[in-house]
């Protein structure tokens, strides 16, 4: 959604100004209302003030934003390049300098949230990575960093001992990008992100995922788009795929957290999709969460960390159009009722400012092992200082739920530098991105992101017990190269400590700069294993080396702040050329959870020369001084109803400390859990089981053994619709669909998807749709078995009348009566689908076609049949433009497709849109259904296809329009799906 802003703040209007007043007053009561606390800077060393003044100076504040850097139109012409991060392409010929003056702070909204529950994901159609729509992701306009000089910091310029790198177990594969059948790069950067579980590695990849076995590299699942995983859950989550994703494992439950963001959503702008796998299985079933970060504002980069009373995310909060930097914000969301898929709650805090400046570029901590935190310790965030680079900022995050959530947070500093790299303080006003060096054919205009001023995900966090408690951190940052040859990048890495206390800032125990030569380093991500070993992976890049991906790390009993050699884990064979500057984004060092040793690193590379052709890869290291954790054991059996003795598929078992496992289609379970005792109980409330025999077994996993474990289940049928069969040969038309004035016979197949058979089962059908009757209502079924289907013996049959609404859905109750009971089953069906398409005849755009003075941005998101926000205008210049006129005949509302098909290599973009009634080009969002939002159509990609939703018996128009000011467009055509068959039947239904 596209917010034009005046020249002239609200502010300066008097009624305004007292609803401003009156409106924070009711803020501030509410907050006390709550017992919320949001800010407390107890430990603060500078800048101490209490949270409402804060909220009221950030309210008021004037941020100096930069101007988003332009980047040239796409090959072939067009008048912008898409966003997926902004919604919208930058506007032309405004400034996109902007004040914070509306921001009215974090979103605390204390409803929780309901969760849906999936099917297993491996069951579920995968929605293909999108192949057209290419989009180069531009970043809001992130903070000018410090400017002031390091006062020192231990760097090193040498490499370290052989023997202190990690090394390769054998274990490496391609992942998402170019070499994954299945798989184009349709957006840059990959924004790399992956995590290793028990058995499985899953990577998400800016907009697309995939499972794969972490032990051969085999994929389990994918790629399938971002979306695909929230599908069930409906709403802005399963229309958008917009990215920045996170993976997590909790090592505390043995669950998977996937996560991506929804920016441009309409009413509320900014959502989190959360998904917590309800099992270890990552290709297994899910609770599905849409959490509302900002109704108005839009979060970015966000990163996830696992903890023992929330899941905490870190975010960069804009304004809607990205063109100033607000807050920085921490979230955390209730983990406790997300484990047990029950409606949870998100906790909401600033982080506090520097001179006026919010920070930027923190993370939270991320438990790494099995010995948690000690008991309600408040979660790390450490970032950048926003105004020193001699400073790093400290939260401590303590938040209770209950009857009256609250978050509270402990501020501070820690005295430790850090650097700005080259390329950050250009003199000019723009943010410029081409810092990194590439070997030609690349130029200086092709050299890629360093990613500076930010922690690189992740904060890896570990308890090593003890007394006092010994906890570890370790993170790293992208800063300036050595004196002698300062214009390269290096890792600045860390390793922060504390004893086990809630409000104290934790202290840096050792700190380096790796920056053995000239070549440039940075996109860092950085682990520790059990042992205290250290592996930090990284790209490197020079005019002499392709960007390639590397690894090197510390043996715990190396000297303090060195690293060993650093081993080269994949060579790039390509580099970037153009793409925007962008590169990676983030890069992923996880570590095996089992094991505790081995290393899995994801990292981008290039197979060749180019942009839109980003490979990556997954590689596994570990020190061969590190011993294994103990193993895992395995908790196995079988589950079956009772009396019937059938397998039951799908059943879960769950253990007391949270891991849980799901019945295979045989009726077996068998999962990983830590050694240690648990009770199991198992359960299936979608199957109408209500009870397990045992109840709830204590059952013993011993390291590296199995433990078998069988239930019985009790309880009751569970019959659905399965199918619904149209036979209108015989006394209808014979065209498959219902339509007006016909007899039609319905055959519904059923399917107990319940915990016992079903016998004796008799039917009745009815319905309360106008114009609809029933004529045989009444059949009975074969017996059910659990998992069978059957179909009615006798065919119901129905007629319309000749004045029945073509095209309204006819809503069926079928009542089933059996022995033990009845249930009512409840479906619909379709009406006088599958009209001829009809079509946009070839044609190209010139200057005999009328012109408009704007056009709509393009998100590289084509709308659905739930709609989109209108995307806005903002692109001045003369565009020529035509209008197809079509109708939707029927009495309900019906979703429509428009294709759009282009022959490539034209002057400039061409794109599409469709409006209700009549279209206005002086107002591109008056009437607006939906449009086709991609880049580079009638130029770099042929065709494209968006659809929309229209009212009953209403008009709609399809426009088509040139992107820039071109003398003629490539020929073009189109078709409209989705007409209705109106095809009358012959008359009623034969007297019985």
């Amino acid at each position: 959604m596209k917010r034009n802003c005046s020249m002239r703040s609200a502010f300066f209007i008097p009624r305004v100004l007292i609803g401003f007043a009156l409106s924070l007053i009711s803020v501030a009561l509410a907050l006390f209302a709550f017992g919320l606390t949001p800010l407390n800077n107890s430990n603060s060393l500078t800048d101490t003030q209490g949270w409402f003044h804060q909220l009221a100076s950030a309210l008021g504040v004037h941020l100096d934003s930069q101007k988003l850097a332009s980047l040239p139109a796409p090959k072939g012409g067009g008048a912008g390049v898409p966003l997926s991060k902004i919604p919208g392409e930058p506007l032309q010929g405004t400034s996109q300098d902007q004040t914070a003056a509306n921001y009215t702070g974090p979103h605390n909204n204390f409803r929780p949230v309901e969760a849906v529950h999936t099917r297993p994901l491996r069951q579920l159609p995968k929605i293909p990575p999108a192949l057209a729509v290419r989009r180069e992701v531009r970043e809001p306009a992130r903070p000018k960093p410090p400017t002031d000089t390091p006062t020192g910091g231990f760097k090193q310029t040498l490499p370290g001992p052989v023997l202190s790198a990690p090394t390769p177990t054998g274990v490496s594969w391609d992942g998402v990008g170019v070499g994954l059948a299945g798989f184009v790069p349709s957006s840059n950067p990959p924004d790399t992100n992956g995590r290793v579980g028990a058995k499985q590695y899953v990577q998400w990849n800016n907009t697309s995922f995939a499972v794969f076995n972490k032990t051969t590299g085999a994929l389990l699942y994918g790629p399938a788009a971002g979306n695909t995983l929230f599908q069930s859950l409906g709403g802005v989550c399963a229309t958008h795929n917009d990215g920045d994703p996170v993976v997590a494992f909790d090592i505390l439950a043995g669950r998977w957290i996937l996560s991506q963001f929804v920016v441009g959503a309409d009413p509320e702008f900014s959502h989190q999709c959360v998904a917590v796998s309800q099992t270890e299985d990552a290709t297994g079933a899910y609770f599905l969460y849409d959490f509302v970060t900002d109704p108005a504002n839009f979060v970015d980069y966000p990163k996830i960390g696992v903890w023992p009373d929330g899941y905490y995310m870190s975010g960069h909060v804009f304004n809607s159009t990205g063109t100033a930097f607000l807050a920085g914000r921490i979230f955390v969301f209730e983990r406790e009722k997300m484990l047990k898929g029950l409606p949870a709650r998100q906790l909401q805090a600033d982080l506090k400012r520097y001179a006026n400046k919010p920070q930027f570029g923190f993370l939270p901590s991320d438990l790494d092992n099995l010995t948690p935190p000690p008991a309600g310790e408040a979660a790390f965030v450490i970032g950048p200082h926003p105004t020193s680079t001699n400073r790093l900022a400290s939260a401590r995050v303590a938040v209770t739920w209950g009857g009256a959530p609250r978050i509270r947070l402990t501020e501070s500093l820690i005295a430790e530098t850090w650097g700005i790299p080259p390329c950050v303080n250009d003199t000019d006003a723009g943010d410029h991105r081409d810092c990194v060096p590439e070997p030609a054919p690349a130029t200086p205009a092709d050299y890629i992101d360093n990613l500076d001023f930010r922690l690189m995900y992740r904060l890896a966090y570990r308890n090593f017990g003890g007394s006092p408690v010994q906890e570890s951190l370790v993170g790293n940052v992208t800063v300036k190269g050595g004196n002698s040859n300062p214009n390269h990048g290096a890792i600045r890495w860390y390793e922060f400590r504390n004893a086990g206390n809630s409000t104290t800032t934790p202290t840096v125990f050792q700190a380096s700069t790796y920056d053995p030569d000239a070549a440039y380093r940075w996109l860092g991500s950085i682990a520790m294993d059990k042992d205290h070993n250290i592996a930090l992976g990284y790209s490197k890049s020079s005019l002499s080396v392709k960007p390639s991906i590397f690894i090197t790390g510390r043996l715990s009993t190396d000297a303090p702040n060195t690293l060993g050699t650093e081993a080269q884990v994949q060579a790039g064979i390509g580099v970037q050329q153009a793409g925007g500057n962008r590169w990676g984004d983030y890069s992923a060092m996880t570590l095996d959870p089992v094991d505790q040793c081995t290393f899995y690193y994801t990292n981008e590379y290039l197979k060749t020369n180019g942009q839109f052709n980003w490979s990556t890869r997954i590689a596994s290291y570990r020190f061969p001084s590190c011993t294994s954790a103990p193993a895992w054991g395995t908790l196995t059996g079988t589950v079956r109803s009772s009396p019937s003795n059938a397998t039951l598929s799908g059943v879960v078992v769950t253990l007391s400390n949270g891991y849980a496992g799901a019945t295979n289609a045989n009726g077996v379970y068998s999962f990983l859990v830590p050694p240690g005792t648990y009770t199991a109980t198992a359960a299936d409330a979608d199957r109408n089981c209500t009870s397990a025999s045992p109840p709830s077994p204590t059952v013993t996993i011993t390291s590296g053994g199995t433990t078998t474990q069988n239930f019985s289940m009790v309880g009751t049928s569970n019959l659905q619709e399965n199918d619904v069969a149209i036979d209108d040969a015989t006394s209808g038309n014979g065209n498959g669909v219902i339509n007006s004035n016909e007899c039609v016979n319905l055959n519904v197949a059923l399917k107990n998807n319940g915990c016992a058979n079903a016998t004796g089962i008799s039917a009745t059908l009815t319905t309360s749709t106008p114009g609809v009757t029933v004529t045989q209502d009444s059949s009975s079924y074969p017996n059910l078995a659990i998992d069978a289907t059957g179909t009615n013996s006798t065919p119901f049959q129905i007629q319309t009348s000749n004045s029945f609404d073509c095209g309204t859905e006819i809503a069926f109750d079928l009542t089933l009566t059996f022995p033990n009971g009845s249930t009512t089953v409840t479906f619909t069906v379709p009406t006088c689908t599958g009209g001829a398409d009809q079509t946009i005849p070839s044609s190209v755009l010139d200057a005999n076609d009328p012109t408009q003075a704007d056009r709509l941005g393009r998100d590289g998101q084509p709308s659905g049949c739930g709609g989109k926000a209108c995307p806005g205008g903002g692109f001045p210049g003369t565009k020529r433009f035509q209008t197809y006129n079509f109708t939707n005949s029927a009495a309900a509302p019906a979703c429509f497709t428009v294709t759009i098909n282009a022959a490539t290599g034209g002057a400039g973009d061409i794109e599409s849109a469709a409006y209700l009634n009549s279209y206005n080009p002086a107002n591109l969002c008056q009437n607006y259904l939906g449009d086709s939002g991609v880049v580079g159509l009638g130029t770099t990609v042929g065709s494209a296809s968006y659809s929309f939703t229209v009212p009953a018996q209403s008009n709609f128009v399809v426009v088509v329009n040139t992107t820039g000011t071109i003398t003629a467009s490539s020929q073009f055509s189109g078709t409209v799906s989705g007409f209705f068959d109106f095809t009358p039947g012959p008359g009623p239904c034969p007297a019985h």
